[in-house]
C-alpha cells in the first residue's frame, strides 16, 4: 500500500526534469574542462604541421653540431612556440660575444632554414643565457645581450631574415638549463621560433 503511493504522487515530469537538468551541468562542466585544460594543446596541434616542416629541414641542413630542440610546455612560451638550444661552447670565444668561425657557420645555415620556411612562422626570439651567477656576484646581462644580438646579426645580415620578425632577449643565470645551477649547459643561446600567426582579415 505505501510503495503504490509513492510511486501515484512521485511526477514523472518534475523526474524527468532533474534528470535533465543534472546531464546539462555534467555536460558544461566536461566541455569547460576540455576548453580550459585542452586550449593550449590544440594551439600546438595547429601549429604541428609547420613545426615538424622546420624539424625536418634542420635534420637535412649541412649542420656539424644540430641544435637541441626542448619539448613543448617545458618554458613559459605561447601557444606554437619551438625552441631550439645552441650550446656557448664552441660558438663564441671564450666569456665573450663574439662568434667563432663554427658558430657563425652553425648559425647560418640554421637561419637560412627558417628563412626558407618564413611562410609558417610568425617571429623569432633569440635568448641570450649565461651561468648561474654567484653569490655576491652581479648578473651578466650585458654578457647574455651581447650574444643573443650577435646572433640576431647573423639571422639578419647573413642568414636572409628581416629585422622586423628578430627579437632579442636577455636572460643573463636568471633560467638554468634544466633546472640545474653551476652547469656548463647554462651557457646557451636559445632561438624560440613562435609559429602563432595573426588571424587573417
Amino acid at each position: 500500500m505505501t510503495r503504490s503511493r509513492l510511486q501515484a504522487d512521485t511526477n514523472p515530469y518534475i523526474a524527468f526534469s532533474d534528470l535533465a537538468l543534472n546531464v546539462v551541468f555534467v555536460l558544461i562542466f566536461f566541455v569547460g574542462g576540455i576548453l580550459a585544460v585542452g586550449q593550449a594543446g590544440w594551439d600546438q596541434v595547429r601549429y604541428r604541421s609547420a613545426q615538424e616542416k622546420v624539424v625536418e629541414a634542420v635534420r637535412a641542413a649541412p649542420l656539424s653540431v644540430r641544435p637541441l630542440l626542448i619539448p613543448p610546455a617545458q618554458r613559459n612560451d605561447p601557444p606554437g612556440a619551438q625552441r631550439w638550444v645552441f650550446r656557448s661552447q664552441n660558438m663564441f670565444q671564450g666569456q665573450t660575444a663574439a662568434l667563432t668561425p663554427q658558430g657563425q657557420t652553425e648559425l647560418v645555415a640554421f637561419a637560412r632554414v627558417l628563412r626558407n620556411q618564413q611562410a609558417d612562422w610568425k617571429r623569432v626570439r633569440i635568448e641570450g643565457h649565461t651561468q648561474t651567477t654567484q653569490a655576491n656576484a652581479p648578473e651578466r646581462w650585458e654578457l647574455s645581450a651581447s650574444r643573443a644580438s650577435a646572433v640576431a646579426s647573423v639571422f639578419y645580415l647573413s642568414g636572409g631574415i628581416t629585422p622586423n620578425r628578430l627579437a632579442v632577449a636577455a636572460r643573463g643565470g636568471q633560467t638554468p638549463f634544466n633546472g640545474q645551477k653551476f652547469d656548463p649547459q647554462n651557457e646557451r643561446v636559445e632561438i624560440v621560433v613562435e609559429y602563432a600567426q595573426q588571424d587573417q582579415p
